[in-house]
């Protein structure tokens, strides 16, 4: 159990992408989690690992693996393709909008802030707080 902890604390952690918030995407990205964990149970590596008796690979490093896998497929097929120029151009286009600029929701620039005025229980508590504090010796 500690092991699955740690690797969906480390690798796993498919909540950040998920585009359904709240309990059901929640729900949504731990399937989506343990099916990828269960996916990568059956990896020829993590497969004969198992058959041969010796320990398995984390799921954080069978991942790293696939995507290092991805890559240099990726670029055997740009060195490999008749035009090869053509190929990168539209592989870093891709690239640009699959991992595109997002607006920062932290910051208050150009929000409409609402009323900036304190409310009648907010008064009520600083009145309280100045009444109830020590006087302050010289």
């Amino acid at each position: 159990m500690e092991v699955f902890i740690q690797d969906w604390k480390s690798y796993e952690g498919w909540s950040q992408l998920t585009k359904q918030p709240g309990a059901e995407g929640a729900r949504k990205s731990v399937i989506l989690s343990l099916l990828v964990d269960h996916a990568l149970f059956f990896h020829p590596d993590q497969h004969a690992q198992l058959t041969h008796n010796l320990p398995a690979y984390t799921v954080g490093s069978l991942r790293a693996h696939v995507q290092v896998e991805c890559l240099v497929d990726v670029v055997e097929n740009l060195v490999s393709s008749d035009a090869p120029q053509e190929q990168l151009h539209r592989f870093t286009q891709a690239l640009h909008q699959v991992f595109a600029f997002s607006h920062s929701t932290k910051h208050m620039i150009q929000r409409q802030l609402g009323r900036l005025e304190s409310t009648p229980s907010l008064k009520y508590r600083a009145d309280e707080v100045m009444r109830n504090l020590p006087a302050l010796s010289t």
